[in-house]
């Protein structure tokens, strides 16, 4: 995991599907999950335009998580953008970036998780 504190990023959007929940080797917890979010321009009618990134969350905020959050759930992530990079079958070098996820929040109300039950949880 990285762990620098100057790369903090803020996204809100949507679970594009519910989070897969495992277990490393290692034994640690890892949830991943694919997520959208717009971003603003002029390359539509709506003037904006949805982006996608892969999200992992680890230990602790991925126990936690896991089964309270769905597809289409509306979310606030925070974390840190890492960057893969690869060559493919033609040599050319490839690239994609995931967010480590530090914190999430769920801001679609209507949806989130009911208060006593996140008390009992934490």
């Amino acid at each position: 995991m990285y762990n620098s504190r100057m790369n903090i990023q803020q996204f809100v959007g949507r679970l594009v599907k519910d989070p897969a929940l495992k277990t490393t080797p290692n034994g640690k917890l890892v949830m991943s999950f694919p997520f959208a979010y717009n971003t603003l321009s002029k390359t539509d009618e709506s003037g904006s335009t949805a982006n996608f990134i892969d999200v992992e969350a680890w230990e602790k905020l991925a126990d936690f998580y896991a089964p309270r959050l769905k597809k289409g759930m509306e979310i606030v992530l925070m974390g840190n953008l890492t960057q893969r990079r690869w060559k493919d079958r033609e040599g050319k070098t490839r690239s994609t970036f995931k967010l480590i996820a530090r914190a999430i929040s769920v801001s679609d109300l209507r949806r989130r998780p009911d208060p006593e039950f996140v008390k009992q949880a934490a």
